[in-house]
């Protein structure tokens, strides 16, 4: 079953292929700059077919999340700032208590959702969300580097790309 939901914390869909079934398992699933949690639905089906497969007793439930001013979260009024990553890691806790679930057992980030998603870790380990925060039992961060990234520009490299795009026509012409 597919569901899409909106809270007063994040929007979100939820994917789980047998919905008669309570979850055993819960995995979250965190898009990229720009993106939405639409992008990984045929991904988050696929993994949950695939795990399924492997383990017929298990029930996942992937929930792919709207990470704040993204998608329909876009659209929630009260995600004040500081918009950084602190803030939607927080976001991800706050909508586990508002919705009363069990902390999810895996967390999946994909760039931008990969920084989300080891802020939320860390501070799950570091109690910042109460005792009941449970820090996932695994995490997949895909396509991000962990750690803060150093910004070497001492080739020029920043003011070739900018002088690059500067240098691009304004239109493109249409493929059609």
């Amino acid at each position: 079953s597919d569901a899409a939901h909106q809270t007063e914390t994040l929007a979100f869909h939820e994917i789980q292929l047998s919905p008669e079934k309570p979850p055993t398992a819960t995995a979250f699933v965190l898009h990229g700059l720009l993106g939405s949690g639409r992008n990984w639905r045929t991904f988050s089906r696929t993994l949950a077919s695939q795990l399924r497969d492997r383990s017929p007793a298990d029930e996942w439930k992937m929930v792919l999340v709207d990470l704040r001013n993204h998608g329909s979260s876009a659209r929630i009024k009260g995600l004040s700032p500081p918009h950084d990553m602190s803030s939607a890691a927080k976001d991800l806790a706050d909508l586990v208590k508002a919705r009363g679930w069990t902390w999810p057992d895996v967390v999946v980030g994909h760039s931008m959702g990969g920084k989300v998603a080891l802020d939320f870790a860390e501070s799950c380990s570091r109690g910042d969300y109460g005792e009941s925060a449970a820090l996932p039992k695994q995490l997949w961060v895909l396509d991000s580097v962990p750690g803060e990234v150093q910004i070497d520009n001492s080739d020029g490299e920043v003011e070739r790309v900018l002088q690059t795009l500067a240098s691009l026509p304004s239109s493109l012409p249409s493929r059609k």
